[in-house]
């Protein structure tokens, strides 16, 4: 992950290929992997997947964070029910992608959270969860892009997707603002100073930063204003 020291910026994490795990804190929902999502698009051409595991695929949220509607016509949403629906889904995703250009990033949030329901067996569930895994490290690797992950709960089921991940990022709320950090070390804080003081972690907020991230992206085009004072 790539480190900024200028503020005030729009800095997110520098998404490397590979599989990128992130745990966020409780109160930040699933918003900042949202952005994470959205910025990549923003920068790359391909399609993006979103396959969700943990009822976390706030699609509304997404379109009020977007920048700019075309953005949302690349992003195609993915809800598993049950564990063997879950692991269908990535298999089919894995499969599907083999035929068509690489996209321009995968993400599987609550990638652990089908396999924790009673309708499954503890020896079952850790089977198919590691399957679910090597589906998302396929994707990675044979694509060479970036894979966005998160879990519903750090503890031994979770523990092989934390280990098959490339990178390990957290993003932690601070008094001035979401914080990512990856376990090198590196850190991107996100704090924007305005006249009343620090910009709190509110949707204007995230979509501030997108719509500058936008800006900075080239050819991305940017439609409608924020509520918010704009970050220089």
């Amino acid at each position: 992950m790539h480190t900024r020291s200028r503020r005030p910026t729009a800095d997110l994490p520098d998404l490397a290929p590979g599989v990128t795990l992130v745990d966020v804190d409780d109160d930040l929902g699933v918003t900042p992997v949202q952005a994470l999502l959205l910025d990549r698009v923003l920068s790359r051409d391909g399609p993006a997947f979103w396959v969700d595991g943990a009822n976390s695929a706030n699609t509304t949220r997404l379109r009020e964070l977007a920048p700019a509607d075309r953005v949302l016509d690349r992003i195609e949403v993915a809800r598993g029910f049950t564990a063997h629906q879950h692991t269908a889904l990535l298999d089919r995703l894995a499969g599907r992608l083999a035929d068509r250009e690489s996209p321009s990033v995968v993400v599987a949030t609550g990638l652990d959270g089908m396999y924790r329901a009673a309708d499954v067996d503890g020896e079952l569930a850790e089977r198919m969860f590691v399957r679910a895994i090597a589906s998302v490290a396929r994707v990675a690797r044979v694509h060479d892009v970036p894979v966005i992950v998160t879990r519903c709960r750090e503890d031994d089921l979770s523990r092989p997707l934390c280990r098959s991940a490339t990178t390990h990022l957290q993003c932690r709320e601070t008094a001035f603002g979401p914080r990512f950090e990856d376990a090198a070390g590196d850190t991107e804080t996100l704090v924007y100073h305005i006249e009343d003081g620090w910009m709190q972690t509110t949707l204007a907020y995230w979509r501030e930063v997108l719509e500058h991230r936008a800006r900075m992206h080239e050819g991305a085009t940017v439609e409608g204003t924020s509520a918010t004072p704009g970050i220089q």
